[in-house]
């Protein structure tokens, strides 16, 4: 996991900022930049300017032409910079790249992360206690301590946090930090009474629970007792996802394992028109297609779509629970977690495809992947 949105990018804000100040239907010229793009036949192209029309959309590319001039790629007529002073930016020779695309983001996450307590590359377990203790001191209203991107493989033991390193520092209130990875939790004894869960509650299928960190179907019954957020609440961490990806120039996302509440959420950016990332989306199991039962047209301005459905095969590796063919060598009483039979998981595919979503199933461990591998050759043969 990523933390994005501790860098800046003053030059893609500035662009922003003043492609939004422009007149909506006037043209806006971009000039003096070094333009870098692959063309339509897989080259790559340079050039010094682009003009985009008053629909946001890139009408052509500018080379060098006489001084005072530029000349549009192909060739044909220049266009005089007078012409566009009032609706010109002058970018100073920087670098101008298009849109990148993340094929497989999780949008929602980045942005309630981002509001969240941040524990990404604490390099010992020292470090992330001191982070929650600080966070704890700041937001002492905070009810439930929630976070997020610690990586027991940066630290020096690699040892898993447990439920009393936590206790240690917050002994009464709920705290829950999960794994970079998103396929384990930590949490406290707060948390784990809320939740209702004891030494004796055993782990569902396809999860553990190991001195209080639990892994991946154990992880709901943490999460079930969690407040779910507010749409206002949903509303402002997307707005926080949008800013950290416009911010690196991501202006498309595969959403992958979006859930009816998360694309709600986009829902609401596009009615409101602030929805100004191109979201691909994949649903999250099954349950969201009782709302939306077909793959959806392109929507707000081919800023929506839903495309395809996201399964689980197994978990990930870093947290133990990725599927194997052979014990983990580190681990050697588990070979990680299988969540679905074969069956199962193919009937789940099965309805997905018959409705006309495109499937993409999260397999890691080689056991997992030849589950998978073999119920798409079978859903191939049909």
């Amino acid at each position: 996991m990523l933390q994005p949105w501790r860098m800046k990018s003053p030059f893609l804000l500035a662009l922003t900022a003043a492609l939004l100040a422009s007149p909506a239907s006037a043209d806006t010229l971009i000039y003096n930049v070094n333009g870098i793009q692959v063309g339509s036949r897989g080259k790559v192209e340079h050039f010094s300017a682009l003009l985009i029309g008053g629909n946001g959309k890139v009408k052509f590319l500018l080379g060098p032409a006489a001084e005072g001039e530029i000349q549009p790629i192909p060739s044909g007529k220049s266009i005089k910079l007078e012409n566009y002073k009032a609706v010109g930016v002058d970018m100073r020779g920087k670098t101008l790249i298009p849109g990148l695309i993340d094929a497989h983001g999780h949008v929602m996450e980045l942005g309630i992360d981002a509001t969240h307590l941040d524990v990404v590359g604490t390099r010992s377990l020292a470090e992330l206690q001191q982070r929650l203790r600080d966070y704890a001191a700041a937001h002492p209203d905070t009810k439930w301590i929630l976070g997020a991107g610690w990586n027991q493989e940066l630290w020096p033991d690699k040892k898993f946090p447990t439920v009393a390193d936590l206790d240690a520092i917050v002994p009464d209130r709920p705290v829950v930090l999960e794994r970079v990875d998103g396929h384990a939790l930590v949490a406290n004894s707060a948390a784990m009474r809320a939740a209702g869960v004891t030494a004796q509650t055993p782990a569902p299928a396809g999860g553990e629970i190991i001195n209080g960190v639990f892994v991946d179907t154990a992880k709901a019954l943490i999460n079930r007792v969690i407040p779910a957020p507010t749409q206002a609440e949903m509303d402002q961490a997307f707005a926080k996802a949008q800013q950290i990806l416009l911010g690196f120039g991501v202006t498309g996302v595969g959403s992958m394992s979006t859930s009816l509440d998360d694309w709600n959420t986009f829902r609401r950016a596009g009615d409101a028109g602030t929805l100004n990332v191109r979201l691909m989306v994949y649903l999250l199991g099954l349950d969201p297609l009782k709302t939306i039962p077909h793959p959806t047209p392109w929507l707000y301005g081919d800023r929506l779509r839903a495309v395809g459905v996201k399964f689980f095969a197994d978990g990930a590796l870093g947290s133990r629970g990725a599927w194997l063919k052979q014990p983990y060598s580190d681990k050697p009483d588990t070979r990680g977690n299988q969540f679905h039979s074969d069956a199962e998981l193919r009937s789940q595919q099965d309805t997905a495809a018959a409705a006309g979503f495109q499937i993409a199933t999260h397999a890691i461990g080689d056991a997992a992947n030849a589950q998978v591998i073999g119920n798409y050759e079978w859903l191939d043969g049909k």
